[in-house]
């Protein structure tokens, strides 16, 4: 059956099914609004609900990652008109950094425990951000010069 779900502002179908032949249950999650699916392939799980819990999870850790993607994209548009950004990740954080006619001396870098967070704040997200480019945003090729302090 179908079930509604809001991952941080957004709103998902998520609907669990099986088992299959291999005695598995697959959860496959929807946009509400554009009916677009947030995975290529369904979340299986052992169990309808090791399932839905998978999904559960890969949906915050996917959207958390649309959401940083999006801010970095607004705020590099508006400082580094022109850069695409670069996201990477590892076990502990997510890393942006630009490419194109400007870039990061210091790649911007955000633990995955805060961009994961119910209590994620947009606004000091976008702060940070902006304070971040201020001390490393560079045009590409520069190398910044010698000290004249």
């Amino acid at each position: 059956m179908p079930e509604e779900v809001v991952v941080f502002g957004r709103r998902f179908i998520l609907t669990v099914e099986g088992p299959d032949a291999d005695r598995r249950f697959s959860a496959t999650i929807r946009e509400q609004a554009s009916g677009r699916p947030l995975t290529r392939a369904p979340v299986r799980g052992r169990s309808a609900a090791d399932a839905r819990d998978r999904a559960l999870e890969v949906m915050h850790n996917l959207v958390g990652l649309e959401r940083l993607q999006e801010i970095v994209a607004e705020v590099t548009g508006e400082l580094a008109p022109g850069a695409r950004v670069d996201l990477t990740e590892d076990a502990h954080a997510i890393h942006a950094d630009l490419s194109g006619g400007w870039e990061l001396a210091v790649p911007f870098v955000l633990s995955r425990d805060a961009v994961y967070d119910p209590g994620f704040d947009p606004e000091e997200a976008r702060a940070i951000l902006r304070a971040h480019f201020a001390a490393h945003l560079r045009r590409s090729g520069t190398k910044p010069g010698p000290d004249r302090s």
